[in-house]
């Protein structure tokens, strides 16, 4: 009877071999994307385009609007967070590189440049006491001072091409 009892799950996978059924597929993958966008809050952008009711104070729910239109929702990640609490970067134009997962909008932020006079710019937040680099804004990990946002060019080829 042992043996018989370890030779069940063969023959399960031998009659789904034989009976012509497939084996499960791998799930979809997240397509990577580049977009040309800006920070909106999206609840603000449905209320003006279809009249949404909004009550006057609300959370945002940010994501981004693209150049030509289509909206994301922003996963609220650790790169994401300058995002959600730093206006400064709400008011720049950006390209965001992320991933969009399957069957939604939802945007992963894997990097992000602002585009100023044409030009592409690296996108930090720096302490000047300890010459520490960082993504969000908020305190120094080391000082506790503030760090600022800095906006530097990339190279004199980052030039976005007029269309």
């Amino acid at each position: 009877m042992r043996n018989f009892q370890r030779l069940i799950p063969f023959f399960i996978i031998l009659s789904l071999f034989t009976s012509g059924a497939t084996p499960p597929t791998e799930a979809p993958k997240p397509e990577e994307v580049e977009l040309h966008s800006k920070i909106v809050c999206l609840a603000e952008e449905m209320h003006t385009h279809y009249n949404v009711e909004l009550f006057k104070s609300h959370e945002h729910l940010y994501g981004i609007k693209t150049e030509d239109g289509k909206y994301y929702t922003l996963l609220r990640t650790s790169l994401a967070e300058a995002f959600f609490v730093d206006e400064q970067l709400r008011e720049k134009d950006l390209i965001i590189n992320g991933r969009v997962f399957p069957n939604t909008q939802l945007l992963e932020v894997i990097r992000f440049y602002s585009v100023k006079d044409g030009v592409v710019h690296e996108l930090y937040y720096y302490c000047d006491t300890c010459y520490i680099r960082t993504v969000a804004p908020g305190d120094c990990d080391c000082c506790q001072a503030p760090v600022v946002l800095i906006e530097k060019p990339l190279n004199v080829d980052s030039t976005i091409p007029s269309p």
